[in-house]
């Protein structure tokens, strides 16, 4: 298997990968900064040997992640792209009491860039898209937030309306219905006429949007548990365990989950 990694250099989409290579699959990594493996002596024997791969740049830059798709389908195409790019440097916001992101649409452009930049031979035999945003997003996600949580959510509401642009690309390129109730981007998120430099509305096939709970450097335990975004009781998870979900479950058994928003939470 062939895997597509964006924001993989950390956190779910390092841990994921790493289980990925360890089975025996090919990863080829897009990385703003690729000397943050030099010194990853788990990563070391995987570059050596040629199954990880890494192409610099940027998914900000369209281009990049062209340069990205044309080395991952060398020799043959993606079977699978794991989209797990989120921002590491938010800062808090005294006047509005939340934290905001730089730019504010840093996933939402990154994802689109991603999809707009699909080589055609890719485009009739589909990769399957694993991409994750959060739970609380969603209107109905967030009507099952734990009323403790809720301040929590009220101050990550900068990187939660920009995971709220993803959905949004999800949600049409899928062919889904959105919610009645969901809030449509402001312009800084996603600016009108985005639609036009996808392929039409429903035109991805494979996919599914994975919302885990606030997440926690928490060890790998494989107890958790996954629903719809009716999920209760959703308070924290560990990225080690979505990563686990993701390997052991979400791509060993995709025909269940192909097409689903799916949550996961202890």
């Amino acid at each position: 298997m062939k895997v597509l990694a964006i924001g993989a250099s950390r956190n779910i989409g390092y841990h994921s990968t790493l289980q990925l290579l360890q089975q025996g699959h090919h990863v080829v990594y897009l990385l703003r900064k690729p000397s943050v493996f030099d010194a990853n002596e788990a990563m070391k024997p995987f570059i050596d040997s040629g199954v990880a791969e890494i192409v610099q740049g940027d998914a900000l830059v369209a281009d990049d992640l062209t340069r990205a798709w044309a080395q991952a389908t060398v020799g043959g195409p993606v079977d699978v792209v794991l989209f797990t790019l989120g921002s590491t440097q938010a800062s808090f916001s005294i006047s509005s009491l939340s934290f905001t992101i730089n730019p504010p649409n840093l996933c939402t452009a990154a994802l689109l860039n991603t999809l707009t930049t699909l080589p055609h031979s890719s485009a009739t035999v589909q990769p399957r898209f694993i991409i994750t945003t959060s739970f609380g997003v969603t209107k109905a996600s967030h009507s099952s937030v734990p009323l403790l949580t809720r301040p929590l959510y009220s101050m990550i509401k900068g990187p939660h309306a920009d995971k709220m642009g993803m959905e949004s690309i999800c949600t049409y390129s899928a062919g889904w219905t959105p919610g009645a109730k969901e809030k449509i981007p402001s312009e800084e998120i996603l600016t009108t006429g985005w639609e036009d430099r996808l392929p039409g509305k429903g035109w991805m096939k494979h996919v599914v949007i994975l919302r885990p709970a606030l997440l926690t450097d928490g060890p790998e335990t494989g107890k958790y548990r996954v629903g719809d975004e009716k999920l209760t009781g959703v308070w924290t998870v560990s990225r080690k365990d979505v990563a686990h979900f993701i390997v052991t479950d979400l791509l060993a058994n995709w025909e269940k989950y192909e097409g689903k928003g799916v949550s996961i939470a202890y």
